[in-house]
């Protein structure tokens, strides 16, 4: 008994010990706003999972607190606008955000990111290391742009990696250790000939795999991700033609390529980024990629990529067609609440707009037509973040017998649950409240063709 408490105070002290408390005060000249903190562990398929939210005083000022484990990268959210970081447990920040108030109803697109000031940032240099390494990689493949990409000179990067060794020398960080070292990759593959294969020698095979590290995913996934399919070791129609849950004969035959039989830890990382092009390919059967997927969710090397596969999943299915489309409640203009299962039973047009855009305006009218030569089988309802009655005051005098929802400030992640983008944006959900289409475009002939194969199936 005495031994089972011991063991459980020494995990409690390992758990404190990894865990440390990061914090951010920070300033933003939006009051109110709902504020987020977006942990992304899995950077291949860029999957993030809120670890802290909160809303901004009236004075715009907030606070974070979260036990962290590992440097990562990280969103910081003001409503929609987000920031990506690299942050550090056990590390402080001092954060003033200022975002562009005149460029709010811009495509996403088109939109510059917010303006970040570091008042203060206590971890280690990290901050000032990153943005270093940064400025020294891009301004030596400015001033020897000629030398590197047209004479093809690339013993020139040896006094790139002199210059980084330096300015590593003065802060012991690991993490910053592995961003040079992968941005300095990222520039020597596209310098030398045959890049690739020595880039993947000298870089990733027997190395250890850098999930956090958005240089060394960003770098992988350009060297592999059509590793598989141009494999002259592999036939890819034949690999996926073998069961997929006889797992150890699939494995026997990726045995054939060499770097896949030597690496097994980044054999599965380079099968499911595979997977992920497989999936979009004509050329492959889905549900033979979905299966693989599932087995790799459970079998892959180790958690990590488990986890990886499963979120690979999980972004097949986001908003795709058949898939349960996100739920919502609001507000029609007359402050009547209604749910998406309100419009069951119909075939529905969901019209995300906002005030200000004259190209929704124009799309109005395009609709109506449509409507008309559809016979009426499909409702439109506009959606309209604002919480003033522009839209409907808008329709109701134009004569468009639309109903309007209204998205108000603290419905606003109704408008990232469905990926909007842009204004305006079109979603085309079933009967039965699935995606039929999302995005749906707003080119007649394809709108046209997405409704006559929804409508054509009940």
């Amino acid at each position: 008994m005495l031994n089972r408490i011991l063991l459980f105070l020494v995990l409690v002290l390992v758990i404190d010990l990894q865990a440390q408390q990061l914090e951010i005060i920070g300033q933003c000249n939006q009051p109110g706003a709902l504020i987020r903190l977006i942990e992304y562990k899995d950077l291949l398929n860029f999957h993030g999972e809120t670890v802290f939210e909160s809303h901004a005083d009236e004075r715009g000022k907030f606070n974070i607190q979260y036990d962290a484990t590992q440097v990562g990268v990280y969103e910081l959210a003001i409503d929609l606008e987000k920031l990506v970081l690299v942050l550090k447990p056990g590390a402080s920040y001092d954060f003033t955000i200022q975002i562009d108030h005149n460029q709010q109803r811009n495509s996403y697109f088109d939109k510059s990111p917010p303006a970040l000031i570091v008042n203060k940032a206590e971890d280690g240099g990290l901050q000032m290391q990153l943005e270093n390494i940064d400025r020294l990689v891009n301004n030596f493949a400015l001033d020897h742009f000629r030398e590197l990409y047209q004479l093809r000179r690339y013993y020139l990067l040896d006094t790139l990696n002199q210059q980084l060794q330096k300015a590593l020398a003065s802060y012991a960080s690991e993490y910053a250790e592995v961003y040079a070292r992968y941005k300095y990759a990222a520039l020597e593959m596209t310098v030398r000939r045959n890049g690739g294969s020595q880039i993947i020698s000298d870089f990733f095979v027997g190395k250890p795999i850098h999930y956090q590290a958005e240089p060394y995913m960003g770098l992988f996934v350009e060297i592999f991700k059509d590793y598989l399919l141009h494999n002259r070791s592999i036939t890819t129609t034949e690999l996926l033609a073998m069961p997929p849950d006889d797992y150890s004969s699939w494995r026997r035959l990726l045995r054939n390529d060499t770097l896949l039989s030597r690496d097994s830890e980044l054999a599965d990382l380079i099968i499911i980024q595979s997977l992920k092009d497989f999936y979009f390919n004509p050329r492959f059967d889905r549900l033979a990629v979905r299966n693989y997927l599932e087995v790799l969710s459970d079998k892959a090397f180790n958690q990590t990529l488990q986890s990886i596969a499963s979120n690979t999943l999980f972004e097949f299915d986001r908003l795709a067609s058949g898939s349960r489309a996100p739920d919502f409640q609001l507000q029609n203009a007359s402050g009547i609440k209604r749910k998406l299962s309100d419009y069951v039973g119909s075939t529905v047009m969901l019209v995300f707009v906002d005030e200000g855009c004259p190209v929704c305006e124009m799309l109005f009218q395009k609709l109506e037509e449509i409507q008309e030569d559809f016979e009426k089988q499909f409702q439109v309802v506009v959606l309209a973040k604002e919480e003033n009655a522009y839209y409907s005051d808008y329709l109701r005098g134009s004569g468009y017998q639309w109903e309007v929802l209204l998205v108000s400030r603290d419905k606003i992640l109704l408008l990232e649950d469905y990926n909007i983008r842009t204004f305006p944006e079109l979603v085309l959900i079933d009967l039965n409240g699935n995606i039929g289409m999302a995005p749906l475009p707003t080119e007649e002939a394809p709108m046209k063709f997405h409704l006559n194969r929804l409508l054509r199936n009940y």
